[in-house]
């Protein structure tokens, strides 16, 4: 009797094990390719897709020679680029050039050519939301021009130029969109998608030795839906980002209030909030923005910070920012006529019942929308100087 125990536990035991997975599905890393960002264009009637593929073999410190480090000088990627009737028939046709697989797994950051973007990018979306290795977390790019031009700088500050245009992202914004965030304003009402402009710069004037390409964010692209209809220069986009209480210690520059020259002060808490009212069928938002800010630099030749200066200045930079967020809201409310401030979501939010009284007019009744921009600035901090370094007493301007 004892045997047989021993001999069904052991049974069950075996029986257990085959339900084990084990490693049936594993895939030697040899074997992947890595995307680490894409770009994508429209070329005619066809798209181009430009795949960042890492190099492990590259990856090492530059020089090195041992333990699977690179050789100085090569690069740790390198570009795949086709071409095809869909987005779709770009990825086949790489890998029939490609001894490995491609696997998407990786890629943060997807670089969007303005000409595709002006035509629509609906149809490129299906693919990168529908299967689960294409992450929502990745960051969507416009590009002035050609996407692949980017996506191919040297930008030898990182091993990736995408990965650069990733932090570039995080740099400018608290909450960068991400391709969730840029498709759910596209499927919501009340709000208009943006996303960050990425551009090709030089590290150096091209006449120096060594000169590099390189990468810079250039503003906003502004989109009704799904298509392109402007690209917003980077002091109103600027503007419109600390507005929405997105931005990441922004610096604003302030004229003196009496005397000659400029001050600099970064804002190092910023946060924002939308107040909308509707009365007899007119609508109106109020800006409420909040920060504290830190005197980083001054220029001019004004005063030693007493109390009575500190109030002129900061009265100077609330003049300043709201002038600033005004001509921003005119700009995507006058030229381009798109609401990625959200006004209309807050309306939904706050007044639901007018909001359904509106809402299938919101975009004859947008651009008329009185805007009020209320900022509350307080200056904690004027640095260890208290007069401007190099003006003498009698030079400084007082109050």
């Amino acid at each position: 009797m004892r045997f047989l125990i021993k001999y069904r536990a052991v049974a069950a035991l075996l029986l257990c094990t085959s339900l084990l997975a084990g490693c049936w599905d594993r895939e030697e890393i040899n074997d992947v390719a890595f995307v680490i960002g894409i770009a994508v264009d429209k070329e005619n009637n066809d798209y181009r897709s430009s795949l960042q593929i890492a190099l492990p073999g590259q990856s090492g410190a530059s020089g090195s020679v041992g333990g699977g480090g690179g050789t100085s000088g090569d690069k740790p990627w390198f570009i795949l680029s086709n071409t095809a009737n869909t987005l779709r028939g770009t990825s086949l046709e790489g890998q029939k050039s490609l001894s490995r697989r491609i696997y998407y797994a990786h890629r943060r950051t997807i670089l969007i050519g303005e000409e595709l973007a002006r035509d629509g990018v609906a149809p490129m979306l299906d693919l990168f939301t529908r299967y689960p290795l294409n992450r929502l977390s990745a960051l969507p790019v416009v590009t002035r021009g050609e996407a692949y031009k980017v996506i191919d700088t040297d930008a030898p500050i990182e091993k990736f130029p995408s990965e650069m245009v990733r932090e570039l992202c995080f740099l400018n914004m608290r909450n960068p969109r991400s391709l969730k965030t840029f498709i759910d304003s596209i499927l919501s009402d009340g709000v208009d998608p943006f996303l960050p402009i990425a551009s090709v710069s030089d590290s150096v004037p091209k006449d120096w030795k060594d000169s590099k390409t390189n990468i810079k964010l250039d503003g906003l692209a502004i989109f009704k839906k799904d298509k392109l209809v402007g690209m917003m220069d980077k002091a109103p986009a600027d503007a419109l980002i600390l507005a929405m209480g997105e931005a990441n210690e922004p610096e604003v520059m302030v004229k003196a209030p009496r005397g000659k020259g400029d001050l600099f002060i970064k804002l190092n808490e910023n946060n924002s909030s939308l107040h909308p009212k509707v009365v007899n069928g007119k609508v109106s938002v109020t800006i409420q923005l909040y920060a504290k800010g830190v005197i980083v630099d001054n220029e001019s030749d004004y005063g030693d910070r007493r109390e009575n200066e500190i109030i002129k200045l900061n009265e100077a930079i609330h003049l300043k920012i709201k002038e600033d967020i005004e001509e921003g809201v005119r700009l995507v409310q006058k030229k381009f006529k798109a609401d990625i401030l959200g006004m209309g979501r807050s309306i939904h939010h706050h007044l639901p019942k007018e909001w359904d009284k509106i809402k299938d007019r919101w975009d004859v009744i947008y651009p008329d929308v009185q805007v009020n921009v209320v900022p509350h600035v307080i200056i904690e901090n004027v640095g260890i100087v208290n007069k401007p370094i190099g003006v003498v007493e009698e030079d400084i301007v007082h109050d």
